[in-house]
């Protein structure tokens, strides 16, 4: 199920990705990475936080998709909460998440149904995953550092940093053309053609095998680039509060490429991200209580009818 819903992050993850092995492209003395990479770890250890994250994707100058999100996340039994809306063309769909009490919440808007996720599989998942996400292992920590270093070492004078009134830092990277690694540009391009390619023996999900949620709105707006594929510029500006904290960062990637049959496309990905109410977030919660519900039973057993055989 997890993997199955994540498709709806796909514009997300990619930009993610992109952004992070940008951002470590300045390695060294290079006072703009390092300010960075300080703001980096400090910000990832706080647990009560408010995130938004809008993605927005191009191609050749008209919008495909938009997608806007607030998450919630209390830091204490694994609240949270969170509301997604993606849009693509004249479609939209919202989508509500919950995690309270103990359960995994789902509602999409255009349903008055409360989707219950019980069982072992489902928490235990949701466990690990939070233990991976706020205890990192500082010997892997450094040695994923190092790998970035030697990949992208010589780039460091493209992070500069500027300092702004009440000891705010902004940092801002940018390459294009020959600047990008060839290493990064090769990662981004298969995770672009492997991403949107059509998948036979794996294909979409029926919109009731995913509690409501269209991932198709998702991946049918995204173009099918196959060849010719490219980072044309990456550029990233991130602001960082006296604490220490990135409280916003942007990121804009230029893609080209070639669909099969032979169009050109220019596609541009943005990425907008703000951390606030650091340390003061209440999670959005539901009361159950009157609602319509259907419970949802996931364990070991039945993972594999959402997704699980294929992580």
């Amino acid at each position: 199920m997890n993997k199955k819903l994540a498709m709806m992050g796909l514009g997300v993850a990619v930009g993610s990705m992109m952004l992070v092995t940008s951002v470590y492209a300045g390695v060294g003395d290079a006072p703009g990475y390092e300010a960075f990479k300080s703001a980096f770890k400090e910000t990832a250890m706080v647990d009560n936080v408010t995130r938004q994250v809008n993605v927005s994707l191009k191609d050749n100058g008209a919008p495909l998709l938009n997608v806007t999100s607030t998450i919630k996340s209390s830091g204490k039994n694994q609240a949270g909460s969170a509301e997604v809306t993606v849009k693509s063309g004249a479609e939209q769909q919202t989508i509500h998440f919950y995690n309270q009490d103990g359960k995994q919440i789902v509602k999409t808007d255009d349903s008055d149904v409360y989707k219950v996720l019980e069982g072992d599989g489902v928490q235990g998942k949701f466990k690990e995953h939070e233990r991976a996400n706020h205890t990192p292992d500082p010997q892997v920590i450094s040695e994923v550092e190092n790998v970035v270093d030697a990949l992208v070492g010589n780039l460091k004078n493209y992070v500069t940093l500027d300092q702004a009134s009440g000891n705010v830092k902004n940092i801002h990277f940018k390459l294009s053309g020959s600047q990008i690694s060839p290493v990064v540009n090769t990662i981004g391009s298969l995770v672009i053609k492997h991403g949107t390619a059509e998948n036979n023996d794996r294909p979409l999900p029926a919109k009731a095998d995913t509690m409501g949620v269209d991932v198709t709105t998702l991946k049918n707006s995204l173009p099918q680039l196959t060849s010719d594929i490219k980072m044309d510029e990456v550029e990233m500006n991130a602001s960082v509060d006296a604490d220490n904290h990135i409280t916003n960062q942007t990121a804009q990637i230029h893609i080209s490429g070639k669909d099969a049959g032979g169009k050109a496309h220019d596609v541009v990905l943005s990425v907008d991200m703000t951390l606030s109410s650091l340390n003061s977030t209440t999670p959005d919660t539901v009361d159950l209580k009157g609602k319509k519900l259907e419970t949802v039973k996931f364990d070991e057993n039945s993972r594999k009818n959402w997704g699980g055989k294929h992580e």
